[in-house]
């Protein structure tokens, strides 16, 4: 017996993208021309640096568009994962340019150079008005939208990138220290590289169907068993499809074939406006099936007493035609349970 639910929304933070895309791609054009006609190896890093927040944001446009696809035959669940795929394939993008900075760093510590500070200010305050717009449009859609934590964070490394030249910039005009510039930038790659692992980490969560963060697995089925004419719950499983949007199925046995509108109904409601499941499925059952090929996918075999209360009715009220009796028997002693 199953039901679905559309509770829950996910801020939609397409339009933010959008604009962060065309204000991020424009100082990218400008940059890049400063760093041609200055011939300053730092702007035409950052520039660089830029253009990967524009891959960043553009693939986030792309998956999240993706994802908007309705529900067919061949994806019953629909498109909702283009956007956690683009989630990772940002992750990995960070991944690179952290690796990438650190290395150049290093190499460049060996060896500083010294670099044109005037246009290196320009260009860096320049880049800080086109982040902070796009920071400030992104900011509160990212909290609870992976895709959109991704190009955030490629955001941030252009506004921290822009911070940094200033401050090198500074540096380097009033001290000659020219040092400051690899420093700065490796100690920029380990941010990175943390963002990355980060966002890599969430994403393959998601994708290998892991429990939501937010979600006491333990807790929801505790909810569930305390639930009146409720006899045993069993096989509970609650991923993600999407950032913000929840999935929750289990079996409930429970003892009168009247009681399961009730049941059902109570435990849909429970679980959609207080655990805030986006979609929920639930199995009523007076007697528990055969399940034992699946009982690697039962967590509730390991969640203290339920296992316990469990385990008897699973295997016990499969009937064996071979003992009639006995298996009536053991299913009459299930039900007192």
């Amino acid at each position: 017996m199953a039901t679905h639910s559309h509770a829950g929304h996910m801020p939609s933070s397409g339009k933010a993208l959008v604009i962060s895309a065309w204000l991020t791609g424009i100082y990218f054009v400008i940059e890049l021309a400063v760093g041609l006609w200055t011939g300053s190896i730092a702007v035409l890093s950052d520039a660089f640096h830029t253009l990967s927040a524009v891959g960043g944001v553009l693939v986030a446009i792309i998956a999240q568009r993706i994802a908007r696809r309705p529900a067919d035959m061949a994806r019953s669940y629909g498109w909702y994962r283009a956007e956690i795929i683009g989630a990772l394939v940002n992750g990995g993008f960070l991944l690179g340019m952290a690796l990438l900075v650190i290395w150049m760093g290093a190499m460049r510590l060996g060896n500083p150079i010294h670099l044109p500070t005037g246009p290196m200010l320009w260009v860096a305050f320049g880049g800080l008005v086109t982040e902070v717009i796009s920071l400030g449009l992104m900011w509160k859609s990212s909290q609870d939208d992976l895709n959109a934590r991704g190009a955030l964070w490629h955001i941030i490394q252009t506004f921290v990138g822009s911070l940094l030249i200033i401050v090198t910039a500074l540096v380097i005009e009033f001290t000659g220290f020219l040092a400051i510039d690899p420093i700065l930038g490796m100690a920029f790659g380990v941010v990175l590289l943390w963002a990355s692992i980060g966002v890599i980490r969430e994403a393959v969560h998601i994708l290998l169907e892991g429990t939501p963060e937010d979600t006491d697995l333990s807790a929801v089925t505790a909810d569930l068993r305390a639930q009146d004419g409720v006899l045993d719950v069993h096989h509970v499983h609650a991923w993600t499809l999407t950032s913000g949007k929840h999935a929750f199925s289990a079996h409930l046995r429970h003892a009168e074939p009247a009681d399961a509108a009730r049941i059902l109904e109570t435990a849909y409601t429970h679980l959609t406006k207080h655990h805030r499941f986006h979609m929920v499925t639930l199995q009523l059952e007076t007697d528990c099936l055969d399940e034992r090929h699946a009982d690697d996918l039962d967590v509730t075999q390991s969640m203290g007493p339920q296992a316990e209360l469990h385990e008897p009715p699973a295997h016990r009220d499969h009937l064996d035609s071979a003992a009639p009796d006995a298996n009536l028997e053991r299913n009459s002693k299930g039900n007192d349970t």
